[in-house]
């Protein structure tokens, strides 16, 4: 388990002079949304802050003047560009995630929400890209992680937490050997696929760990006849 992983803290929009807004829009027949695709720009080039804030800017989050002096300012005082340009990105994924939330507790059909899901995929270019697809459900899990694990660090909290954090750690694992075999398999790579065995041994053991620490609780209650 990394380290630094668990150490991330991502801070609130707040920080960038924005108010949090939450709002629910109306939801249309998801076959009438216009088609949305990641194939728009490259995935290597990453937003500038300044579409990063025109974006929060659409979604009522960020009020600055979105000026490059005042990201300057900003970046000088959250320790660069690179950092300020992360925790940028960072609130506004927060803010997309929050309306996404409320988005999915409207009533949907079965097949209008497994599309409306689909549709993130898609955006994010891993639509059509098995490996894609994986690694960018790896890389979602990777970040759920993280706060179970700060979680877990408090012993106050129980075992159930640390439970969920080494399922969370299993699963991520488990997800880096498939998109590892996918590769291996295509290119007919055996030695890649060998090295996934310790890979797979630590999966198991993380997901041990989380039975363990689930039987924990189960034994409390055992013990009082629950």
């Amino acid at each position: 388990m990394s380290a630094d992983i668990g150490a991330r803290v991502l801070t609130s929009a707040k920080d960038f002079g924005c108010g949090v807004r939450l709002s629910v829009g109306a939801m249309g027949d998801v076959d009438r949304l216009p088609r949305v695709t990641g194939q728009e720009r490259s995935d290597d080039i990453p937003a500038t802050v300044e579409q990063l804030a025109a974006a929060m800017t659409a979604l009522g989050m960020y009020h600055g003047a979105n000026t490059a002096v005042e990201h300057a300012a900003e970046a000088a005082r959250l320790g660069g560009a690179d950092a300020y340009r992360v925790r940028l990105a960072n609130a506004l994924l927060g803010a997309a995630q929050t309306e996404a939330m409320l988005a999915d507790s409207v009533p949907l059909s079965r097949e209008a929400r497994f599309a409306a899901w689909e549709q993130q995929l898609d955006t994010a270019g891993a639509g059509d890209d098995p490996a894609k697809r994986i690694g960018f459900v790896q890389w979602q899990v990777l970040r759920a992680a993280g706060p179970l694990r700060m979680i877990a660090q408090n012993r106050e909290a129980g075992p159930i937490p640390l439970a969920a954090a080494h399922a969370a750690e299993g699963l991520q694992v488990l997800l880096g050997v498939i998109a590892a075999s996918q590769t291996a398999v295509a290119a007919g790579d055996v030695d890649t696929l060998a090295a996934q065995a310790p890979r797979l041994r630590e999966a198991r053991e993380a997901l041990q760990s989380a039975i363990a620490n689930t039987d924990v609780l189960l034994d409390m209650l055992g013990s009082v006849g629950l």
